[in-house]
């Protein structure tokens, strides 16, 4: 496989695991391209994953991320040029914990391993946008001929979606719930909540974080919970 250097390579959807598994090899011109098992020569990617880690680097404006996405992990550089400022600071204010929608080129560091030179740095907010992604991979690991995993991808792309319907339902009680008479003025506390609906303590705070970022329930007071 060769590439043009007058067009843009197009940035392959994968999981890291893919990245971190793959050979760099130098091609026809001299440049080195990562060779993965779908049996491309990656120069751009797009990952989707979790922040673990962030450092910020202000003497070059340079931001480097650890990004997991269950299957392996990564580092991800942004900024450090004139040309990539606004890539810096789009990642200035990520958080960890964040899910991160990340394009690059593939880059070799020092000690060989594979890291990500970000163009682009899209948080993620939408659980469904991940359940998608998984479904594009699969669709493409089958394409390639890997039935197996592609079949692993879908499985597990499934059950995502299950608990996402379960977690739309689950929000839609505690709406029901705070939108009833006794609760419209005073709220409703944390643990009125959970024994109302059955949920674990960890089942509801997510649930309650969410609808809090949607700007659909606020906490006038702690641990008191109103619809808007």
């Amino acid at each position: 496989m060769t590439f043009s250097s007058k067009r843009r390579a197009t940035a392959i959807k994968l999981k890291i695991k893919d990245i971190t598994e793959g050979e760099f090899e130098t091609i026809q011109d001299g440049s080195k391209v990562l060779h993965v098992k779908t049996d491309d020569l990656v120069r751009r990617v797009r990952i989707m994953g979790e922040i673990t880690s962030k450092t910020d680097i202000e003497s070059d404006e340079s931001i480097i991320l650890e990004i997991d996405d269950t299957t392996s992990s990564l580092k991800v550089k942004g900024g450090g040029s004139e040309w990539a400022g606004q890539v810096f600071l789009a990642m200035k204010d990520l958080k960890e914990g964040s899910t991160v929608d990340i394009v690059g080129l593939i880059r070799e560091a020092a000690d060989g391993k594979a890291y990500i030179d970000c163009e682009l740095c899209l948080p993620v907010i939408d659980d469904e946008v991940k359940v998608l992604r998984d479904l594009e991979i699969s669709k493409y690991y089958k394409r390639k001929g890997l039935d197996s995993k592609a079949t692993d991808g879908i499985e597990s792309a499934i059950k995502d979606q299950a608990k996402i319907v379960e977690s739309d339902e689950t929000r839609n009680q505690i709406i029901a719930l705070l939108k009833q008479d006794e609760h419209k003025e005073e709220g409703c506390s944390f643990d009125e909540i959970k024994r109302a609906l059955g949920l674990t303590t960890k089942e509801l705070e997510t649930e309650l974080r969410v609808l809090q970022h949607d700007g659909v329930v606020y906490e006038p007071m702690p641990g008191t919970f109103k619809y808007v």
